[in-house]
């Protein structure tokens, strides 16, 4: 093993060595089994979003005849992803993390059926009705990432959280380019071609849920204290009002927050549009395939770095980070007017990782910068928060994309950018008290 190799693997699986200290529990143990049953279900999960979200915008333009509504399909995934966020929080501060998220995967393999049936029979509400379901799936898979967190030590959260995040590329990188493959399998079968990505999913989805259900036991949360097994009253949930304002009290909570707003519109915008756009300039499904698995490499390869960066010099530093990263992305797909390769898979790539740096650093710094009764509530809100903007900005994005220019949706990413550095710079102050 080379001195690469090995340093990478100190720092991935560094986080199997501690544990927060619960007195007559082997924390240890529990959160390093917790860790590789989430990396698995992450890996199938994720492989599941990817395989069906570049068809799924295809497949919109398609029974529509126009790409003006194309973000409808990003829209409605996004929605069910904040359905996600608010219900499944709520339901997991009384139940806990595996029958919430089991449950949650559980729903998206419904939805992929569903969506399957409507592409055939030609129902634009019943496939946006499927879409909604397996945006529940994305939801919970992104929420998994904080189930890493229960039992983790301030030490080494960051890099906790980035292993979940790191192990989503063997599906998400991977998936993208099956599409072709899995489009021919479906003719085979009689179907669309666009159901082939929505067929891996249903066998992704229903894996991640599985492997939740039966090996996260015993729940990380439980464990933790986060919600009681034996309790006969169950706590009330903090309704989503009261966890923003719980994060709004703290400046970091309150950056953490924005962070995740801001790196998952921007990415979610540009990223939504990038097949249709790839598609009108003359490139095949295989290319887009290939750029958007560059995009999910830039997402989830490199999470193990963003969790040690995190770690070693800050939360606020890489969200700084990913500010400037996101910047430059939109700096290169705003030139990729005509869409060109060498434009299209750097800046997809920069997109993807600004993305990572900022759901990392922001996801470590929401939780500890918030009371431990209070961590499964705002952690919903946040997503909740994040995935109604990303959703808001994917159904603008059909529109700016249509009226104005691929260019112009870019340079929106690049604003968006710009506030978030403006909010690091602010919130800083606040936290140092220069600020009253």
């Amino acid at each position: 093993m080379s001195a690469f190799s090995r340093l990478f693997h100190r720092r991935l699986f560094e986080s199997r060595t501690e544990a927060i200290e619960i007195e007559g529990v082997d924390t240890l143990t529990v959160h390093k089994r917790a860790l590789w049953v989430l990396r698995l279900s992450s890996t199938f999960s994720r492989g599941a979003v990817s395989a069906s979200f570049p068809v799924a915008v295809l497949a919109i333009k398609d029974l529509l005849g126009s790409e003006t509504w194309a973000g409808l399909s990003t829209a409605f995934s996004t929605l069910g992803s904040a359905l996600a966020a608010g219900w499944l929080a709520s339901f997991m501060q009384r139940k806990g993390r595996t029958p919430g998220l089991a449950l949650g995967l559980a729903g998206a393999v419904l939805g992929a059926v569903v969506c399957v049936v409507a592409i055939q029979v030609g129902a634009l509400p019943l496939f946006l009705l499927g879409m909604l379901m397996v945006g529940v799936g994305s939801g919970t898979s992104n929420m998994s990432r904080y189930a890493a967190a229960d039992l983790a030590t301030d030490r080494y959260r960051s890099r906790d959280i980035g292993s979940i995040v790191f192990f989503a590329t063997f599906g998400a990188v991977v998936a993208p380019n099956l599409i072709g493959v899995l489009g021919d399998f479906a003719e085979s079968l009689g179907l669309d071609s666009n159901a082939g990505g929505f067929l891996a999913a249903i066998v992704l989805f229903g894996l991640a849920s599985a492997v939740i259900w039966f090996f996260m036991r015993p729940d990380p949360l439980v464990v933790a204290g986060g919600v009681s097994s034996k309790a006969t009253r169950t706590r009330e949930p903090v309704p989503f009002r009261r966890a923003v304002a719980i994060a709004w009290a703290h400046p970091l909570a309150r950056l953490a927050f924005v962070a995740l707003v801001l790196s998952q519109a921007v990415m979610v915008m540009v990223m939504a549009m990038t097949p249709l756009h790839m598609e009108d300039h003359g490139h095949s499904k295989g290319w887009i395939g290939a750029v958007i698995s560059a995009h999910t490499a830039g997402m989830f390869a490199l999470a193990p770095l963003a969790g040690w960066l995190s770690d070693r010099y800050g939360r606020l530093q890489i969200i700084v980070l990913a500010g400037f990263t996101l910047g430059g992305a939109t700096v290169l797909t705003a030139l990729a007017g005509e869409a060109p390769r060498a434009l299209l898979f750097p800046g997809l790539f920069l997109l993807g990782l600004g993305w990572s740096f900022g759901v990392v650093a922001g996801s470590a710094l929401l939780t500890e910068s918030v009371a431990e009764r209070d961590r499964v509530a705002v952690q919903g809100a946040a997503d909740l928060a994040t995935n109604v903007a990303s959703g808001v900005g994917a159904l603008t994005a059909g529109f700016v994309v249509s009226g104005a220019g691929y260019h112009i949706l870019s340079m929106m990413g690049m604003a968006a950018a710009g506030v978030l550095l403006a909010q690091s710079w602010f919130e800083n102050r606040v936290a140092a008290g220069y600020v009253t």
